[in-house]
């Protein structure tokens, strides 16, 4: 896909996005980790959206004219087509109609795209590529404890995208920390409990987002919060059991409350506090800690159910409570249950705890391809 429109095509661009109803604007806006501040205050109002918007996605913190015309080509079908420019080639995908709650575990991918970011002095913070698929998100009514808001349990197809391999730790956050402002500042040190390979805590919805601002100002790719369909999805790895190693739980597996037991588990050792993240068996993508140790912060607004959640695996930022925002994974301090796969919470965005801390997530970048040796 060319990086560059004629004049022609982008006066055709102007146009799309101007005609984009509320809803897609903002999907759009999020699907490309923009600056919330770029979604006009009064929508009704007629003006060009689409200056400052491109105008960000054109600058050096910005994604970039081709990941933006991708992701509006998948908000708006024949988008490209409108532009007289050709759509990038994608496999089609094929399924069959099953009446069971099953998840589709993703074909191998055929070439994996995990990467490193330079944070400086030696740190580094560790993307893991996940596969696109298909899964049933939420829990199944014969869940053991699930909650009303996990359901109704519904089809999502999820895009391929890049996932932190951990918990953001205490190193990675105060190298971020050092690097110039985009929209607040952020202290070094916010956590309550102290080590370099401990999660950062006590950390708000809108300080995980300024985190992820500098890093796309940093490296040049945008990074962002996981929607809440991608945590869920990424989480599972391609099972449909409550927890991504099975029916139950055990303290050798997960840090939480073990003065609680779920099913057939047993009791253990309650931490208190935190631990070093990977201290525990990753799962079938390669990440860790997605079972509890500290909630992590998601792109979503909070909605008590899943009716009218989205299908693609898009964030869900229109209705609900637009003050609060998804939580998922569970705790140190929180019972077995709230680790499961389906398991959900929210906070205030500007709630700070020593039980949230977040990961980051981008589109996965692509492979450049080499050039035959003669």
């Amino acid at each position: 896909m060319s990086e560059s429109l004629s004049p022609l095509q982008r006066l055709k661009l102007i146009d799309l996005v101007n005609a984009l109803m509320q809803p897609d604007f903002e999907k759009l806006v999020f699907a490309i980790a923009a600056p919330a501040y770029l979604i006009p205050s009064n929508f009704s109002a007629q003006g060009n959206r689409s200056s400052a918007l491109l105008q960000w996605v054109e600058s050096p913190t910005g994604c970039g004219l081709a990941v933006f015309l991708e992701t509006l080509e998948a908000i708006v079908p024949e988008a490209l087509e409108k532009l007289h420019l050709s759509p990038p080639k994608t496999p089609v995908q094929t399924s069959t109609p099953s009446s069971a709650p099953i998840s589709e575990p993703p074909a191998p991918p055929a070439s994996n795209v995990d990467f490193n970011l330079d944070l400086g002095s030696g740190i580094t913070l560790e993307m893991v590529y996940i596969p696109g698929g298909r899964f049933w998100m939420g829990a199944p009514d014969d869940e053991l404890e699930r909650d009303e808001d996990e359901s109704p349990q519904h089809k999502v197809t999820v895009p391929p995208f890049c996932m932190g391999k951990y918990p953001v730790t205490q190193r990675q956050w105060r190298a971020v920390s050092l690097l110039d402002d985009v929209e607040r500042h952020l202290s070094p040190n916010p956590a309550n409990f102290k080590g370099d390979d401990l999660p950062v805590e006590q950390v708000s919805w809108y300080e995980a987002l300024e985190f992820c601002n500098r890093l796309s100002s940093h490296h040049g790719h945008p990074m962002r919060l996981p929607t809440e369909a991608e945590w869920e999805y990424a989480c599972r790895a391609g099972t449909d059991t409550p927890f991504h190693f099975g029916n139950t739980i055990s303290p050798d597996q997960v840090n939480y409350d073990a003065n609680y037991i779920y099913g057939n588990g047993n009791k253990g050792t309650y931490r208190e506090k935190t631990t070093s993240v990977g201290n525990f068996s990753a799962n079938g993508f390669g990440l860790y800690d997605m079972h509890g140790n500290v909630w992590e912060w998601c792109q979503d607004v909070w909605h008590p159910n899943y009716k009218g959640a989205p299908s693609d695996g898009s964030a869900w930022v229109t209705g609900g409570t637009q003050a609060w925002r998804i939580l998922r994974s569970g705790s140190w301090f929180d019972h077995p249950r709230d680790c499961r796969s389906a398991s959900r919470s929210n906070g205030d965005a500007e709630e700070h705890d020593d039980f949230i801390g977040f990961r980051v997530c981008c589109t996965a970048p692509r492979k450049q391809a080499t050039a035959p040796r003669a």
